[in-house]
């Protein structure tokens, strides 16, 4: 059974939180599978301006999805803090939730 909670304003540390773990846990797996293509000779995961494959491929990718995943929560965190502060100054935000 869902439940409705009114949130008045979200802090940005929410915001970021969030953001992040969202980003982690879908850029982290995708550079993986990058790193795998790499593994078998796909030039898929670059670093420092230098295609990586091989083993060297691999190990580098789980680096690369945290840098994707800190860059992007970065960037569109701040444009989702600022989008959601001035949201709020027009109306209260409903979510549905369950326990």
């Amino acid at each position: 059974m869902f439940e409705t909670l009114q949130i008045q304003r979200f802090s940005f540390g929410t915001v970021y939180k969030v953001l992040f773990i969202a980003a982690t846990f879908s850029m982290v797996p995708l550079a993986v599978l990058m790193g795998l293509f790499a593994f078998f000779g796909a030039e898929t995961i670059v670093w420092n301006g230098q295609h990586l494959t091989g083993l060297m491929g691999l190990i580098a990718s789980p680096f690369v999805g945290i840098m994707m995943a800190l860059i992007f929560t970065g960037f569109l965190g701040t444009l989702f803090a600022c989008g959601l502060w001035l949201y709020s100054k027009f109306r209260p935000l409903h979510l549905s939730y369950t326990r």
